[in-house]
Parts: C-alpha cells; structure tokens; sequence
C-alpha cells in the first residue's frame, strides 16, 4: 500500500470492539508518536497512557461521553507544553546528543531564537 492509499483508508473510530491490545504494540505506537518530526525537534508535548478503567470513567464525560473511552484498551493523552524552558531544551538536546552524538552548543542557539519568536 503506498502513502496516498494508506492516508485514504483511514478513519475516525466511532465505536471499539473491547480488544485488548498487546502492550508491546501500544508503546510502539508511542515510540512512534514521539519520533515524530516536530519543529526544531523539541518534541513538545508528553503522551499519557491510561489503561485504568476507573480513570477512563473520570475522563469520558469531559470527552463529550463519547463511548470510545470506555470502550478502548488504552487511552493516549496528548500533553502539550504551556511554555517551553530551559530545561526542556536542555532535556531534550542532551538526549538527542547521546543517541546521534550532535553537540547540544551546535543547535541551542537556533532553538532559543526559534522559541523566543514563537512566544
């Protein structure tokens, strides 16, 4: 299947079986979800993974009821940063140097005007 006909067979899921998905898949998907390209690659956001069912009760009516909540295995949260910090950047060029090993110095100063325009 190429990109376009994998982009056109998806959907919204208005209803779930109640399956229980493998753990391993899940947090390939999150691995996925935070390899994804962002911009400067800051990654700024966090993924919350909620499995408890008592948790997914408190959720739904501030999900609009919908029955997926309930119905899911896992439930993905998308956190979003309110502010990015020094700490952030910090955090996650430290990481990127340890795993391709490019020097933090080298890509702190485009990040820190990128996150000063964008405030």
């Amino acid at each position: 299947m190429n990109i376009i006909e994998a982009l056109n067979w998806r959907y919204a899921t208005k209803r779930m079986t109640g399956e229980k998905l493998d753990e391993v898949l899940v947090n390939e998907i999150i691995e996925a979800a935070r390899l994804t390209p962002t911009s400067v690659g800051l990654q700024p956001f966090h993924i919350i993974k909620i499995s408890n069912p008592e948790i997914k009760k408190q959720i739904q009516p501030i999900a609009f009821g919908q029955p997926q909540i309930l119905e899911s295995s896992h439930l993905l949260v998308f956190a979003s940063w309110d502010k990015v910090t020094d700490e952030q950047i910090d955090i996650v060029y430290n990481y990127t140097n340890n795993e391709r090993g490019v020097p933090l110095k080298k890509v702190r100063q485009p990040i820190e005007q990128f996150v000063t325009e964008i405030k």
